[in-house]
């Protein structure tokens, strides 16, 4: 029987995925610190994609939003796929390997990045739409 491969994940899958919960906003590429666009709830960053120096390998990378207890668990369990730079050291996220997660996991860690910065009221209307 062949090998099933799966689908590699990129920034639209994540941006898809943020978007479709409450009080997300995706802020399109532009100029600026965040050139190729942001994805932000409560005015505070969620994920963008991370260009430049950082790329490597065949997929696309995204920083996204972790709880410090978390980015430091991520980190030690799976640094095949989860990393920082000196330059995100002290950030609350970690930079995601995509074509290394599947897509269960990443619909989790993007839920907890959400709920991480939701406020009540966007909490409610999630809640309020899984019914």
């Amino acid at each position: 029987m062949p090998k099933r491969t799966r689908r590699e994940l990129d920034w639209e899958d994540v941006r898809e995925l943020l978007i479709a919960l409450p009080g997300v906003e995706y802020q399109p590429p532009g100029p600026g610190v965040f050139p190729n666009g942001v994805i932000r709830a409560n005015k505070r960053l969620l994920a963008y994609p991370v260009r430049g120096r950082v790329q490597e390998g065949a997929g696309e990378l995204v920083w996204l939003r972790t709880g410090q207890t978390e980015k430091a668990a991520l980190l030690h369990e799976d640094p095949a796929t989860f990393f920082v730079t000196p330059h995100f050291s002290t950030s609350p996220g970690v930079i995601v390997r995509l074509w290394r997660i599947d897509e269960q996991h990443l619909r989790e860690l993007i839920r907890d990045a959400w709920y991480g910065v939701a406020s009540k009221r966007m909490r409610a209307e999630l809640e309020q739409g899984q019914e």
